[in-house]
């Protein structure tokens, strides 16, 4: 089909004054405008024209009512195109009332006459009937059409997303091998015919050759059989019990085979308990040992223990006695500072020197105070440094335990995870089972409702057939009507013409006859008036005549008009019946797919469910965490012991610098003392001049009682410092003390668990023993089952060709008795049986071979099989020139089912520039564009080729927006190399980068009070 010329008006966008489009004014084109111009429309205008479809109106109840363009009542598309040689024209319109309640529609087809120059008429008497007429004449439908030679806008992955059997669908209306369905039912009638005949002959046959036998023959052969069947039936029994003997032979053989397979596993098993019980053993011995090596120094632990506890009791009671010292000291020092200042108030020289005195005293007693203290900070200096030696082994121990806990938490959470995934999992295939199931239990339903929709289907082809018919009959009496009318008026123009002749003759007072001119006698009067009479009465009974066929015809036109409503009321009804049958049937397949898959989620799920119960999952993470658990009992650790000696290591600077004070303070002894005694002379001189004084007896008095106080507290610094010394000494006893408890506590249980697990690894090696020998005694008798099966092999094809001797002779023996029944009746009509017999068994097998050849697996099938490599060639050819070689498109006719098998089907497979398979979905817009247009094009090729299908335009009206520059100058270069494929090519696109590489433009307008318009343009 090559467009010639289109006209439109009021179509869409277009208004009333839109200009023809002259298509042979070129070979290619390019369509240009901005978005919403109207370029797609001109497309929709030739679609519309011959199949009364359009891009915005397809599937809708009434397509036309979204095409007409706003405001106007009527358009119409006349659209001229060329096939084969042969110039058609088709003129569709579509007009609403000026309330737009009722529409009306007109179809008309013509084909060129060129000895007429002319256009003849080939519409039909109906809408239906002319539509049938143009789908004969152009070969395919609207939906081929738009998968293959027209690129749609929003469609051009029309032909990717349908499914397989849609693609196949197209291709068989591409290659037109719907013909081979009428010549597949006609075998089939044929066939069955056929089959129906040799059935009748055959039995015909066997019934004569029963008959044709010679009977003393007969009789005699038949005592023959009968010892021979006698004979057969005995050997047969012989054969049978042997085989049966074999049989059981055979399934003890098998029952031992399974039970050598079960004691392997046992054996498995048993190696594996005794390595989990040896691998138990090892770790008792380390802890007897380690408990025995306690157990030794049991009486040193315990005599450390409690020599510990009785110098903490000490060591509280010295704290108590040094606090009550250190009072009495600060008291004795404050009176000792009252005398003095008493002193000094008395006398000025004595209180100088006792001032610089004290000061030296004070000095000294602080230079001799902290020298005193030096064994004491250089052993808490060592202590401290023992003691940060100490924290960094047991933080090490510490991180250790931490990594443990750690490890073991996280093998925990693995563990927890795993289960919960699994799960969740098992509780979604649950709920995907249920799902299936409830899914799956309306297939009866659908089932019904399919079969209802199947006959309301065919009930809507009747009543299309029957408004149809209607609407036919209804033409025919209008028109009928109209030609009464014309005739009725006709009669009473000439009965009006007949009566003013009368009247005129009458009014004559001539002697000339005005009728006729002859002599006007009486006797001629009274003959004229006569016959002008005789026809005016003639006419008046013509007109009652017609009067009263016109008012039937109203009546039956009316009653035509009536039924056609009511027709058109209940084909409306049933308008989607077929799209919900498609549904309907869709939805039914879908619910084979949904079956599939409930078994093998079923299956999923009871593997699920076994591994959940059986704890057969994240076996390392088990692993993991019983080994921290176990490591974690092993290595002990006391946390407040671990805080007390990180305070005590943290002393060390503490104490290395009062101990660099102490140096210090040696260095200045000296000099104190010397000056001491000095102002000690000093002091005694002016002392024993205040002797006689008792001003200060009191105070001295209050001295006195305070030393002696401090000396009955009986505090000894020396003993504090012992004490505290011995006890950071046995500062591990009490950690020592517990670990003997619990070695005491736990010992004897472990090497009774110790010996249980000996004695069960004993038990466990004499098992695997026993079954060692139990599993060479099972092989050695399973050894036999291949000679058995040799054996039983043998007797059972002797069994077989016994039952099928012993067959053949009883089927003998039967047919010899009913031949020597029926032989006299039957010979003489046998060799036309056998002849009827022959003819009819030739018929059917060749009529089968016709079927099987005309069905849709053989040469339909046959025909698709070697057009797809063509169209993967063509469609690859120009996808190779798209993408630089990068992408390849695959067609795939077989396909594996989930039940085993195969299926056909029209796959597509799309493989990127590493040869890597890839879902069309995951190319990006550009890509799948060019895999469509590749596709699209081969289809246009093909259906350009095909003698059935006669169509040689190519329109693209999509996706070079999703193209850059390179695709572009790509996509060009595709549609150069394919021109001579197709007598116009026709492209769409607003791109002003695009438009340039095309030698003609249509480019389209659009005027908002006019409506849409376009000029054509070269250069």
């Amino acid at each position: 089909m090559v467009p010639v010329r289109l006209e439109l008006k009021n179509f869409l966008s277009y208004g009333t004054d839109a200009p023809p489009l002259d298509f042979e004014a070129f070979d290619v084109a390019c369509l240009s405008g901005g978005n919403g111009e109207g370029k797609s429309a001109l497309l929709d205008a030739m679609t519309w024209a011959i199949w009364g479809e359009a891009r915005k109106s397809s599937g809708k109840r009434k397509p036309d009512d979204e095409l007409i363009r706003i405001g106007t009542r009527h358009m119409q598309v006349t659209f001229t195109f060329d096939l084969e040689g042969t110039r058609y024209r088709v003129t569709r319109s579509f007009s609403k009332s000026a309330t737009g309640k009722t529409t009306t529609s007109d179809l008309e087809f013509q084909v060129y006459a060129p000895e007429e120059e002319a256009y003849r008429p080939l519409t039909g008497s109906t809408q239906r009937e002319t539509q049938g007429r143009i789908d004969d004449a152009v070969g395919l439908d609207y939906d081929t059409f738009i998968n293959s030679a027209f690129l749609l806008q929003g469609r051009s992955d029309e032909f990717t997303q349908k499914s397989p059997s849609q693609r196949k669908d197209i291709l068989v209306r591409i290659l037109n091998l719907s013909r081979y369905e009428a010549l597949e039912d006609r075998a089939r009638d044929r066939w069955r015919s056929a089959k129906q005949q040799l059935q009748r002959a055959k039995a015909e046959v066997e019934r004569l050759q029963e008959a044709l036998d010679d009977v003393d023959e007969w009789e005699e052969e038949r005592d023959d059989l009968r010892a021979a069947i006698e004979k057969q039936q005995r050997t047969l029994a012989e054969l049978r019990e042997t085989e049966k003997t074999l049989t059981q032979r055979r399934a003890d053989l098998e029952a031992k085979a399974r039970e050598a397979a079960s004691v392997r596993d046992t054996i498995g098993s048993i190696d594996d308990r005794i390595e989990e019980a040896t691998d138990d053993i090892d770790a008792l011995d380390e802890r007897i040992e380690d408990a025995d090596a306690l157990l030794a120094h049991g009486e040193e632990i315990r005599s450390a223990y409690e020599r510990y506890e009785a110098l903490q009791d000490e060591r509280d009671a010295l704290d108590e006695k040094r606090d009550l010292h250190r009072g009495l000291e600060k008291q004795i020092e404050q009176k000792r500072a009252t005398l003095r200042e008493r002193t000094n108030q008395l006398e000025r020289r004595l209180d100088r020197l006792k001032v610089e005195r004290e000061g030296f005293e004070e000095s000294l007693s602080e230079c001799a105070s902290k020298l005193a203290k030096r064994p004491l900070v250089q052993d808490k200096l060592r202590s401290a440094r023992a003691a940060r030696q100490k924290v960094r082994e047991l933080s090490a121990r510490k991180e250790q335990r931490e990594q443990l806990k750690r490890r073991k938490e996280s093998a925990r959470r693995t563990l927890v995870g795993r289960r919960e995934q699994l799960r969740g999992e098992l509780e979604g295939l649950r709920n995907q089972i249920e799902e299936e199931r409830t899914v799956l239990e309306q297939r009866s339903d659908l089932q019904e409702t399919l079969a209802a929709l199947s006959e309301q289907d065919e009930r809507r082809e009747t009543l299309e057939d029957r408004l149809a018919s209607l609407e036919a009959e209804g033409k025919t009496v209008s028109q009928a009507i109209r030609e009464q009318q014309g005739q009725l008026e006709a009669r009473k123009e000439e009965h009006a013409q007949e009566q003013a002749e009368l009247e005129r003759f009458r009014a004559a007072d001539g002697k000339t006859c005005p009728t006729c001119g002859s002599e006007l006698t009486e006797a001629h009067r009274r003959e004229v008036e006569a016959t002008l009479s005789s026809k005016i009465d003639r006419l008046e009974q013509q007109i009652q005549d017609r009067r009263a066929d016109l008012q039937e015809k109203k009546e039956r036109r009316a009653t035509l008009r009536s039924q056609y409503a009511e027709v058109r009321k209940k084909l409306e009804a049933l308008s989607d019946v077929g799209e919900k049958r498609a549904t309907a049937q869709e939805q039914l397949r879908a619910l084979e797919d949904t079956a599939d898959a409930l078994e093998a989620h079923t299956e999923q799920a009871h593997r699920l469910r076994e591994r959940l119960e059986a704890g057969d999952y994240a076996a390392e993470a088990r692993r993991t965490w019983q080994h921290c658990a176990q490591r974690l009992a092993e290595l002990s650790f006391d946390a407040s012991a671990y805080d007390a000696l990180q305070d005590e290591a943290a002393q060390v600077d503490r104490y290395r610098d009062r101990l660099r004070e102490l140096e210090e303070a040696e260095g200045r002894q000296e000099e104190l003392e010397r000056k001491i005694d000095q102002h000690n002379r000093d002091i005694q001189e002016l002392r024993e001049t205040l002797d006689d004084d008792t001003a200060f007896a009191s105070l001295r008095e209050q001295l006195a009682d305070l030393q002696e106080k401090l000396d009955e507290v009986g505090f000894s610094p020396d003993r504090f410092q012992e004490v505290r010394e011995e006890l950071r000494a046995l500062s591990d006893a009490p950690s020592r003390y517990s670990e003997l408890q619990h070695a005491q506590q736990n010992r004897d249980d472990w090497a009774d668990q110790r010996q249980r697990l000996r004695d069960q690894v004993e038990d466990l090696r004499q098992e695997k023993a026993e079954a060692q020998e139990r599993l060479e005694r099972l092989e050695a008798s399973v050894a036999a089952t291949e000679e058995l099966e040799d054996e039983l092999s043998e007797v059972s094809e002797a069994v077989a060709e016994a039952e099928a001797t012993l067959n053949e002779l009883q089927q003998r023996f039967g047919m010899l008795s009913e031949r020597l029944d029926q032989a006299e009746r039957d010979r003489a009509a046998l060799a036309e049986a056998q002849t009827e017999r022959d003819e009819a068994k030739h018929d059917r097998q060749l009529y089968d071979h016709l079927r099987t050849a005309f069905g849709k697996h053989g040469i339909p099938s046959l025909i698709i099989e070697e057009t797809l490599p063509e169209i993967e060639e063509r469609a690859n050819r120009i996808l190779d020139r798209l993408t630089d070689g990068r992408m390849h498109v695959g067609l795939e006719t077989l396909k594996e089912k989930k039940s085993g098998g195969t299926k056909e089907t029209l796959e597509i497979i799309i493989t990127d520039e590493q040869g890597m398979p890839r879902p069309y979905e995951t190319f990006s817009g550009g890509e799948s564009f060019r895999v469509n247009f590749a596709l699209r094009v081969a289809l246009a090729q093909l259906l350009a080729e095909r003698s059935g299908v006669r169509v040689r335009t190519l329109v693209i009206d999509e996706g070079f927006g999703t193209q850059d520059e390179e695709g572009i100058e790509r996509l060009v270069e595709a549609i150069q190399s394919i021109r001579q494929d197709f007598a116009k090519v026709l492209v769409i696109t607003h791109l002003e980068r695009l438009k340039q590489a095309f030698p003609v433009r249509i480019e389209v307008e659009k005027d908002p009070a006019t409506g849409s318009t376009f000029e054509v343009v070269r250069g």
